[in-house]
């Protein structure tokens, strides 16, 4: 009998399925153990979000919670957390155009502070603009200061102004629009930090100096970074949903005119 068992027992070690088999047990085994000792969800509390109840409850009932108050807070935060995640896994959101609104809300603003905190990061920035450099371009610009003149500088005018205001980057398009064609011909002919005679505008007689005068061409980086950032951060945040765009089949009513692709779906953000 001893013999028949180790005849089959040998049998069995040797053939290659019963090697599978074996593998296949030890790997479901080592599943099981790990899924059943490792895959408890956790919900933290940490203390800012203590902090921020105890603040939420001051402002909303006028006096701080007591001990009992600020436990049943507690535990409301953490049963929310721990079934709306539920709700989630179950796709009870399914069907719910207000929930949906909601979470499409609150991952548009959770992507978007990402893009903000990305857009401060100077090396970031400024590896942003060397590829859009050609984005930024200027058109004629000046740097320039003006004085109103009384009637009597008008008359007898002077080389020094006591009062007189200065603007930095304004285009051509906005001087002319705003002081007209005598001044910007004036600037034109003007020396650096020279005062040009009397000069007729709508707002009366003035006398400008020329700072700078920046010829039409691309922003430095200095000059962009404000535009920058806003730039940035949009393409940062329009790339992180057409990720999430890429993982999705979208099905559409057949022969229906719907376009619906990732430039459309952007289009909503």
């Amino acid at each position: 009998m001893l013999k028949k068992v180790c005849y089959w027992l040998k049998r069995f070690i040797q053939d290659p399925f019963s090697h599978f088999l074996i593998a296949g047990t030890v790997l479901f085994i080592g599943y099981s153990q790990y899924y059943s000792s490792s895959a408890v969800n956790t919900i933290s509390v940490t203390p800012s979000q203590v902090k921020q109840q105890k603040k939420d409850d001051t402002l909303y009932f006028g006096t701080p919670p007591s001990s009992t108050e600020l436990n049943k807070d507690i535990n409301h935060v953490v049963l929310k957390q721990m079934l709306s995640q539920q709700a989630l896994k179950l796709g009870l959101e399914k069907g719910d155009p207000n929930l949906n609104e909601m979470l499409m809300q609150r991952y548009l603003s959770y992507v978007s502070q990402l893009a903000k905190i990305n857009a401060t990061n100077t090396t970031l920035l400024h590896q942003y603009y060397l590829t859009h450099q050609a984005r930024y371009k200027h058109p004629d610009m000046y740097s320039l200061c003006y004085h109103f003149l009384t009637p009597q500088e008008v008359q007898h005018p002077i080389s020094t102004m006591d009062s007189q205001q200065c603007l930095s980057d304004v285009s051509k398009q906005a001087l002319l629009a705003k002081l007209g064609t005598k001044t910007v011909d004036a600037l034109a002919a003007l020396a650096p930090n020279q005062w040009s005679t009397p000069i007729d505008t709508p707002f009366g007689a003035i006398a400008v100096k020329v700072l700078d005068y920046q010829k039409a061409g691309v922003l430095s980086f200095k000059q962009a970074k404000q535009q920058l950032a806003h730039d940035f951060a949009r393409d940062d945040v329009n790339n992180k949903i057409a990720a999430v765009i890429k993982q999705y089949h979208i099905a559409l009513p057949a022969g229906s005119n719907f376009t619906v692709n990732t430039k459309t779906l952007l289009n909503n953000v």
